[in-house]
């Protein structure tokens, strides 16, 4: 059956490759070499095989050509070298992601698991050291996805429909109200269909204002 790195803790892949990127060459990369750069522990065995499955070690333990190619690296060229190591270790994991983005982590340990036979613990510790190997690359799809996205047209413009002429209202005074010196008698009848709200305010408005001088 098919077998994946699984890195006990995954933070210290980071400092492994940093230490690739930046120590002088070894002529065997061993438990010893590994503790010499900080990894001691029992669990970090697991460093040799992962850099055994993609390929930055050989057979012999010796550094491969891909090592040579990350060694005085910068970031952004080893982000781009580890990305094809990945694409080619985890091939079929990247038949799935071919962008190596939003890997789903659930659908991942499944995968895992059926390829694998083994626990859901070490499936997990799987699917952590291919994420943290992911964040890590730059798979370069930006630029092709850019190029391949359909133009956007500009959008046009919106017609709008011209709005209807208002009649001419001369510029005339409002007409005045002459009340005569004994009051104004009124007899006004409101239809009921009139009397929403606003107008029952109106009406108790103005009986409460002739209720006042009626006193």
């Amino acid at each position: 059956m098919n077998t994946y790195p699984a890195v006990r803790d995954p933070g210290s892949i980071e400092l492994l490759f940093r230490s690739v990127r930046n120590s002088p060459r070894p002529d065997k990369i061993t438990t010893d070499y590994l503790a010499s750069i900080g990894f001691r522990r029992q669990s970090d065995v697991k460093l040799l095989e992962l850099l055994f499955f993609l390929g930055f070690i050989d057979s012999n333990l010796s550094p491969s050509e891909l090592w040579n190619a990350a060694s005085d690296s910068d970031e952004i060229a080893f982000a781009s070298i580890l990305a094809g190591a990945l694409s080619k270790s985890y091939s079929k994991v990247f038949e799935i992601y071919p962008d190596g983005r939003n890997i789903d982590g659930k659908a991942l340990m499944t995968l895992f698991k059926e390829q694998t036979g083994v626990s859901d613990t070490e499936a997990a510790y799987m699917v952590l050291t291919l994420q943290v190997l992911a964040d890590m690359a730059d798979f370069g799809k930006g630029e092709t996805l850019q190029q391949k996205s359909p133009a956007v047209p500009a959008p046009e413009e919106e017609k709008t429909e011209p709005s209807p002429s208002l009649p001419d209202v001369p510029d005339e005074p409002a007409p005045t109200i002459e009340i005569p010196r004994e009051g104004l008698s009124l007899n006004i009848t409101i239809p009921p269909e009139a009397m929403d709200k606003e107008m029952t305010e109106i009406v108790k408005s103005l009986l409460k204002a002739i209720r006042k001088f009626d006193k």
